[in-house]
């Protein structure tokens, strides 16, 4: 079929009209995009859902007020602001640049000074507490998650508390009692308290004595927020190790017969052990499926058994 010549310049403007459509379209779209990522580059920082679990993962461990390295304590938002040994503020909002805490976690040849135990943060991580120190740090932590309890200002029991685990010292000298943040250490023989261990956990799901008795490990946490490990010294009645575990509370916490390793389970389903010297972690298991609430080491301690919520048992 043969077109009559007038019909070309018609096609010749559809197709030039069409094209300039989809190029308005192409940067429009552009255009959207691009304001999309700027709006989301200047977003508020949240400390609260954004960088407070970077310092939880990362810091809490050694900057709480049960062991305040440095008489730097991170957990309560204004010592964390002001600082600690060193002169002159830790942050100072609006000013990333010359913030302290800015150049102890950023690496300088792969290596940082905060956190001196665990890996650096990441660019990601760094990136993310400048911006929001340069936002002003602004603190948007709800009151009800506030840190209340410290060695200097200890639970006040109105009532019974809930007890989820004790334990006997190997010598039978002492009681180990689990409370509201804290475990309470009384006299086996019944005759009074004689240490209150009060940390971050809000939650104390399990207490253990190391095979001397020279140690109490304890696992808890604050129910959806965090889970922790601790590592007491008995006769001090000082912590010497905080483990961030996990974003739940943390149970069945149990000895190798060395004392070197504790094992404990999560509500992720994952069974952990660490080393007790440097809070290390060596044993990572996913295979329950569902919460693992208590562990168990063999005679010889090479293997661990766990038990989990979902009526399932491993062995590792």
């Amino acid at each position: 079929m043969i077109q009559s010549p007038e019909v070309y310049p018609v096609c010749g403007r559809v197709w030039r009209d069409l094209a300039k459509g989809l190029f308005l379209l192409c940067m429009g779209i552009c255009s959207l995009s691009s304001s999309i990522l700027q709006s989301a580059d200047a977003a508020s920082v949240s400390y609260y859902t954004q960088i407070r679990p970077i310092f939880q993962a990362k810091c809490h461990g050694c900057h709480q007020p049960a062991k305040p390295e440095g008489d730097y304590i991170m957990t309560h938002f204004e010592t964390m602001i002001q600082g600690g040994e060193s002169d002159g503020k830790a942050i100072l909002p609006g000013n990333a640049g010359e913030s302290y805490l800015v150049e102890l976690i950023t690496p300088v040849n792969g290596k940082a000074e905060m956190p001196r135990k665990d890996e650096p943060l990441s660019q990601v991580e760094i990136d993310l507490v400048k911006q929001w120190i340069d936002q002003g740090a602004l603190n948007d932590t709800p009151a009800n998650a506030v840190p209340k309890f410290d060695l200097d200002h200890p639970p006040v029991y109105t009532r019974p508390p809930l007890i989820a685990s004790l334990d006997y010292s190997p010598d039978g000298a002492w009681l180990a009692v689990s409370g509201f943040h804290e475990v309470l250490l009384h006299k086996a023989d019944g005759s009074g308290l004689e240490k209150r261990l009060i940390g971050l956990s809000q939650r104390i799901e399990s207490v253990r004595f190391s095979p001397d008795g020279r140690k109490l490990a304890v696992a808890g946490g604050s129910p959806g927020r965090m889970g922790e490990l601790q590592i007491w010294d008995v006769n001090d009645g000082t912590l010497d190790l905080s483990v961030p575990v996990s974003y739940d509370t943390v149970y069945g916490v149990s000895w190798s017969p060395d004392g070197e390793l504790v094992a404990l389970g999560c509500a992720d389903n994952t069974l952990r052990a660490f080393q007790v010297a440097d809070g290390k972690q060596v044993l990572f298991q996913g295979s329950h499926n569902d919460w693992v609430i208590d562990t168990v080491f063999n005679v010889k301690g090479d293997h661990v058994v766990s038990v989990g919520r979902g009526k399932t048992g491993t062995v590792s």
